[in-house]
């Protein structure tokens, strides 16, 4: 029984035994509500211990339980508190668990917030005041009448204290730059990774999203691009163990793209729901502690702990609906308008770039059906009047609305000796996509045991199973149905499913022309499987060996298995152009279709296994000590090892054959192959075993550390921060001198609203720290090193012997990468309203570069220390309550950041292609940012025919030479990551009713639009009939005048269409147009990132329900997004996919 008077108690005992209870009404009144577990317990022991603590006794007598004032405690005198629980704005809470210290006795407050403890009489009387939400508090009775007791919420509890992850350290001693949020306040029902959810959240940090597939990852930065080569990624760290980064799959099989896309990110494996609080470290003098890895800044994560007092029971289930995409967000032809087209610009004189092929599935088939008199002029227009009308709707044929869901459970609890949190999680989450999907159970143990007054020992196991599910080779839905003309039917007029012809090569027979082709099939016959299993355990052991000298010992190991898999049956197009030039049972056994392919029967399977072991073992000693209240010193000395090892398995067969029995068949062996065309060479399709159908490699990162940090204050006001680590890693080899990497930082601190002198200003000015810091950080390339590197490789023909070629060469000058950072901040309080934090900041990196070589080397370039990049921006964080009463509250967090990336001297001299593209493997510009790009400069239309004209192009002959520098006739377009970034995130709670709503804002960032004639040829040729246009080309430039109003060039209609530029060389005007600033656009966006409803049902009609807490939540994510219309439809912050909607309804239950 929970909550239960000692009545209530009573009248169960007596239904469930034959039991009579006597006892007098006044012995019992004054003792509160309690809680019993009388599972498996002695009717005698069960007595007991349910009354000793309320000073009863009891005897039995022929089955009559007589309850009396205990004999020992019959001369003391029983006690009874009474009080009243309140918040910071007096608001009253019901339900609030109150304990008596040290034992299981206790009450809950009632509706007014009001509770009668009765105990018997002792001395030092200590209550625990406990409530969801709000700060664990500890009282001692001094005998008032009324005890009044006020609640602080806990994220007032979390802004004390700052985790660092290697320690946790009083928020006033805290020099560095840093953000902390709550986890219930980022959670976003329809993800199932924190990752995921941080998206304008912190300033400071860009969260890019990069797919709107379930299992994909974000791409994260902090302050900017300090490494090229390096690991651009912050540094996760879950309960002060750093998290390893995420396997890697070492192939470049084409096979396996989709599959690297489903991999995850170091904390995919964890449950949202576990996560306590999330803390930023940005700048050195928070991040230099650890070392080589925290260049890109650090995120420190705590889960939730086990609190002193009763049992409680939570459960979460959410259920999401997504929406589909459709043809109405985007600005793609019908099937009438794509007809037409092609009709028109047949007319104007243009030719096919290769001939059409014939089939009726599309009007350029039917017509040369029709021409070859296949077809009669009305059954030509008939198949034409069915190919304008049909319409496919690919959207609905290959998208879905799927109904995700998720649950969690969890228990927590404990007394003041041990305290346990477990939980349970399940998602199911289906894309958008049919097919892609990704299913995920977690389990979490986390027990805290005090062994000692002095010593304490915590312990959690974490176990992840998780499978995600996608598609094989060039299966990509969401580009199917936009980029595939709606007139091909997806099925015939009897219902039949279309297979139409795709063009097709094949080795061995060049008359194969084209193969049958059905999305579907090709779809539901390959596809890609990644199934990881992660166990993490970690121990803390801390002992207090003084008040004020502790030494902690922190102990965490992880094992983790990724089994991935992509498929290809022999049912697909793929096989049958690459391994048998048929379609799937075109072929007779023994005919010379049969005979000439190289894999008659089966298909292509790539597997992957990967495993990866890792520990972290830490040992710290730690000092705290204040000295005549005006000196605290706080000190951490430690060391750390940490090791990651990677064993990786690839592997690729032939043959396969899932539906019978996952079996493999022989490919037609090469003495046995008899080709159509073409002759036989080496071992035919085992060629590709020795090439990249097999590969194992193994890696062994190791690091030792010796870290120190000390914090001064002085008077509470003035703080001076140290630390410093020493990293060894053996990613260098034997180069000793630069196997080690200090890093270090220092910073000061200073209240000046403690000054007594500044009182007046008290009234509007309530606090007022300046902050500055500097230090050293650095960043060791896992992928590169000093020495001479050689790839060794099987057996040279002619030579037959084996061979190696050189990777790198030698350089020992070759270190770690350094970046220099400086930090000034300002936090301030204002009117005890608002909360505003600004921080500049400055950050210099000396990074590892590609430089150019001579010839005689042997290789073209190498990587060497010397660029140059830095990075300064302004932060900016204010949040504040204006509304705060019994009924109404209202909260407002708001913040933004802007950062200047620029590189220093380039080492290598970039290619008009690279600035182009906008490599970001390189400097390519002193001056510009990585990832910058630049175009050819649009200058308009020609009034006779529609080509395209551009600037910087009339140069003298003379002057023209391939050594010019491209960047003289080509214009800077921006960079493609955003420089700008904001959040907005506003709550408005009426009664028991919150609305609360989420914005993120990024800026700053461009990308090059596709073009309209992408899938005609040299924007003369008339398309291949399977693809779709834009409707952009219904506004290209048609005749004189039209270049008024329009940027699209015309159709080009004569023999030559080359350019000459600058350099010598020559390039189609439509290309260099496509490659203009004419279709770079701005990919700035707003998104609302979810709208939600929470509803806390009463503490009454919980109570009826038999329940502690009861509330229900609607949610709506990614609301809508506010960008260029230029992007026709699709997301900016994806470029070629949308977000889906997201609606959520979930529930939550405390027992």
């Amino acid at each position: 029984m929970k909550d239960a008077t000692v009545q209530e108690i009573f009248s169960s005992l007596e239904k469930m035994t034959n039991y009579t209870f006597l006892y007098k009404l006044d012995l019992v009144d004054k003792c509160g509500k309690m809680d019993v577990n009388a599972t498996d317990k002695d009717f005698n022991q069960l007595l007991e211990d349910l009354l000793r603590p309320l000073g009863l006794s009891f005897k039995i007598d022929d089955r009559v339980v007589v309850i009396t004032v205990r004999e020992d405690d019959g001369k003391k005198d029983m006690v009874i508190i009474k009080g009243i629980v309140k918040g910071e704005n007096g608001q009253v809470f019901p339900g609030v668990t109150i304990v008596l210290k040290g034992t299981s006795v206790g009450v809950a407050s009632d509706m007014e917030g009001k509770f009668v403890l009765s105990i018997p009489k002792q001395e030092n009387i200590k209550l625990l005041f406990s409530f969801v939400g709000m700060k664990t508090k500890e009282v001692v009775w001094k005998g008032e009448k009324m005890l009044e007791v006020i609640l602080e919420e806990e994220s007032k509890q979390m802004d004390e204290v700052v985790v660092t992850g290697y320690n946790t350290i009083n928020r006033r001693d805290m020099v560095g730059s840093y953000t902390s949020v709550k986890a219930a306040d980022v959670i976003m029902p329809a993800y199932n990774s924190i990752d995921q959810m941080l998206q304008g959240q912190i300033a400071g940090m860009v969260v890019m999203n990069t797919s709107s597939r379930v299992g994909t990852t974000p791409k994260i930065k902090l302050r900017g691009t300090t490494t090229i080569f390096g690991n651009q990624s912050p540094l996760w760290v879950v309960d002060g163990i750093v998290q390893e980064d995420p396997l890697e799959l070492e192939t470049t099989d084409i096979m396996t793209q989709d599959l690297k896309d489903i991999i995850g990110s170091q904390i995919s494996w964890l449950n949202p729901m576990d996560i306590e609080t999330i803390t930023v470290l940005k700048d050195a003098s928070a991040t230099a502690v650890y070392g080589s890895k925290a260049s890109n800044g650090v995120i420190v994560i705590t889960t939730k702990k086990g609190k002193a007092g009763r049992l409680t029971v939570n459960y979460t289930g959410n259920m999401t609906i997504n929406t589909r995409p459709n043809y109405g967000m985007f600005n793609y032809m019908n099937s009438k308008e794509r007809v037409q087209f092609s009709q028109d610009v047949y007319n104007a004189g243009a030719y096919y770039d290769k001939e059409p092929i014939t089939q009726p599935y599309t009007y350029e088939g039917a017509m040369k059906m029709y021409l070859a008199g296949d077809l009669s002029y009305d059954e030509f227009m008939k198949r034409k009047t069915f190919l304008s009308t049909v319409n496919t709707d690919w959207f609905d044929l290959l998208t879905r609305s799927a109904v995700s869901h998720s649950h969690n459970v969890s228990l927590a609890g404990g007394t003041e000796a041990i305290t346990y949190n477990v939980s349970l999680g399940y998602n199911n989450t289906l894309g958008q996509e049919i097919g892609n999907s990704n299913e995920r159970m977690t389990g979490r143990v986390a027990v805290n045991i005090r062994l000692h007054e002095n010593v304490r020992l915590n312990a959690s196991l974490n176990a992840t199973s998780s499978t995600t599910k996608a598609f094989g080779e060039e299966v990509n839905p969401m580009s199917y149905a936009t980029t595939t003309s709606r007139s091909i039917p997806a099925y015939d007029e009897e219902g039949n499913p279309v297979y139409y012809q795709k063009r097709a090569t094949y080795l061995y027979n060049r008359n194969v022309q084209s193969l049958s082709y059905n999305f579907i099939n090709e779809r539901d016959n390959s596809g890609s499987t990644n199934k990881n299993l992660h166990v993490s355990a970690a121990l803390n052991f801390r002992w207090n060996i003084l008040d004020w000298l502790s030494y902690e010992f922190t102990g965490g190991y992880t094992a983790s298995n990724t089994n991935g898999e992509t498929y290809n049956t022999e049912r697909t197009f793929r096989v049958a152009w690459r391994y048998r030039g048929y379609d799937y049972g075109a072929a007779e056994p023994n005919s010379a279709l049969f005979k000439a392919a190289l894999l008659p029967f089966g298909g292509v399977l790539f597997t992957t296994d990967a495993s990866q072991r890792a520990y972290n073992i830490q040992n710290k000693v730690l000092l705290s000590k204040s000295f005549n209240e005006e000196h605290r010193l706080n000190a951490m000395l430690a060391m750390e090892l940490r090791s990651s090892a990677v064993a990786n398995n690839a592997n690729k067969v032939w043959g396969y054959m899932p539906d019978r029995g996952e079996t493999l068949v022989r490919p037609t062996p090469p003495d046995e192959l008899q080709p159509i065309s073409n002759a036989v060479s080496g071992w035919g399709i085992l060629d590709e075993i020795y090439g990249s159908g097999w590969k194992r490699t193994k890696n062994t990162d190791n690091y030792l550390s010796f870290f120190a940090t000390v914090a001064y204050s002085l008077k509470n006001r003035y703080v001076f921060n140290f630390s410093m680590r020493n990293d060894e890693s053996n990613r260098f080899g034997q180069d000793v001198n630069n196997r080690f990497d200090p890093t270090y930082s220092f910073g000061l601190s200073w209240r000046m609203m403690d000054e007594p002198w500044l009182e007046g200003m008290k009234k509007w000015l309530n606090a007022f720290n300046i902050r500055a810091t500097y230090g050293i950080q650095g960043n060791a390339m896992t992928k590169l090193g000093p020495d001479l590197t050689l790839r060794q490789y099987g057996i040279l023909s002619v030579y037959n012997q084996h061979y190696s070629k050189i990777s790198s060469l030698p350089n020992p000058n070759l270190s770690w990468e350094k970046t220099k950072s400086w930090d000034w901040g300002v936090d301030m309080t204002l009117f005890n309203i608002f909360d505003v934090v600004v921080d500049y900041y400055r950050r210099n990196s000396n990074v590892i570069v590609t430089q150019d070589l001579p010839s005689e080397y042997g290789i073209s370039t190498m990587k060497m220390n010397g660029g140059k990049i830095t990075n300064e921006g302004v932060e900016f964080t204010v949040s504040f309550t204006p509304v705060k009463t019994k009924d109404w509250a209202l909260s407002i967090s708001l913040n933004s950041s802007k950062n200047w990336n620029e590189t220093g001297k380039e080492e290598y001299e970039a290619t008009k292609d690279e600035l182009l593209a906008g490599s970001s493997d390189k400097i390519l510009k002193k001056g510009y940012p990585v990832g910058g790009f630049w175009s050819y400069s649009f200058a308009g239309l020609s009034s006779e025919d529609g080509r395209p004209l551009f600037n910087y192009f009339d140069v003298p002959e003379a002057e023209r030479n391939s050594g010019v520098d491209p960047t003289t006739y080509l214009v800077y377009s921006g960079t493609k990551e955003p420089n700008f970034t904001g959040g907005l995130n506003f709550s408005l709670r009426w009664k028991t009713l919150t609305l609360s709503s989420g914005f993120s804002l990024l800026l700053g960032c461009k990308k090059r639009l596709p073009s309209p004639y992408a899938n005609i040829p040299n924007g003369s040729k008339i398309p291949d009939s399977d693809v779709n246009l834009s409707k952009d080309l219904t506004k290209r430039w048609k005749k004189p005048g039209d270049e008024n109003y329009t940027k699209i060039p015309g159709l080009v209609t004569t023999l030559s269409s080359n350019v000459t530029l600058p350099n010598g060389s020559e390039e189609q005007w439509m290309r260099i147009w496509e490659q203009s600033d004419a279709l770079v656009a701005d990919a700035s966006f707003l998104r609302c990132r979810q709208l939600s409803l929470s509803w806390r049902i009463g503490e009454d009609w919980c109570k009826r329900m038999g329940l502690k807490t009861l509330s229900l939540n609607a949610t709506v994510s990614n609301l809508f997004v506010i960008a260029s219309k230029r992007f026709n439809g699709f997301d900016p912050e994806l470029g070629d996919s949308v977000h889906p909607k997201n609606y959520s309804v979930g529930i939550n239950i405390g027992f």
